[in-house]
């Protein structure tokens, strides 16, 4: 895989993170002002803003959620094709990116994706 390749999957894998803090700051800060704005508010007004801003904090994180479904589906296909895995080591990674899928996605690159980078050059500085 080249460089730029792994650099562009480090930004995938850390884009869930930074949507749920997002999906956080809006959630506290849109609903808070809308509590304030429906007590205000007429009863029988339909609060329409109350909607909009519901549909503005789901946005980031229905958008955290399908990018970590497909980094983790794959991470599963990159850890069962890679050849230097064997059979336990498939298992293991498996197990873990279906089970802790945010974390186990940002533990994979950083195990298996980066460090095949500083391997790969080790063995070109033995060779030479």
């Amino acid at each position: 895989m080249s460089s730029s390749n792994k650099v562009w999957l480090g930004i995938l894998t850390f884009l869930p993170f930074v949507l749920f803090i997002v999906y956080l700051v809006l959630f506290f800060t849109l609903f808070l002002g809308s509590i304030h704005q429906l007590e205000q508010s007429h009863h029988d007004d339909f609060p329409i803003h109350f909607i909009r801003d519901i549909f503005i904090v789901f946005i980031p994180l229905i958008t955290a959620i399908i990018i970590s479904l497909i980094l983790t589906i794959y991470y599963i296909v990159h850890a069962n094709s890679n050849v230097k895995n064997d059979t336990a080591k498939k298992i293991m990674w498996t197990i873990i990116l279906i089970f802790v899928s945010w974390v186990g996605c940002l533990v994979y690159y950083f195990v298996e994706i980066l460090s095949s980078t500083k391997t790969n050059q080790v063995q070109v500085n033995e060779s030479q």
